[in-house]
């Protein structure tokens, strides 16, 4: 299952649908293709590379935002789950504050 591991420093994640457990996670630099590629996949959040991980879930959707200071960055809504918290992975293949396991 493909998954994306971020370093979340800015703690923007934010609820969107508290009864489905949704949220979102946003202004990160990931092409469309490949955020399509990952939609059922899993993302991980975490405060540094050897870090585990402090939130995520099942990436539900994404969207590029279009306008504001983030333009072009970005935001993944995913389904929170309680798996893809504590969550420790290798320093091989960071870059750019990500990770992405195919």
């Amino acid at each position: 299952m493909p998954a994306i591991h971020f370093i979340e420093r800015d703690e923007n994640v934010h609820p969107t649908d508290k009864e489905k457990g949704e949220w979102e996670s946003g202004y990160w630099v990931v092409n469309s293709d490949t955020a399509q590629r990952l939609i059922g996949g899993l993302i991980y959040l975490h405060r540094a590379q050897d870090k585990p991980s402090h939130f995520g879930g099942e990436i539900l959707s994404f969207h590029v935002l279009s306008s504001g200071p983030f333009v072009g960055k970005t935001v993944f809504r995913f389904r929170a789950d309680s798996s893809c918290k504590g969550f420790k992975t290798g320093r091989e293949g960071w870059g750019q504050e990500k990770k992405i396991v195919w």
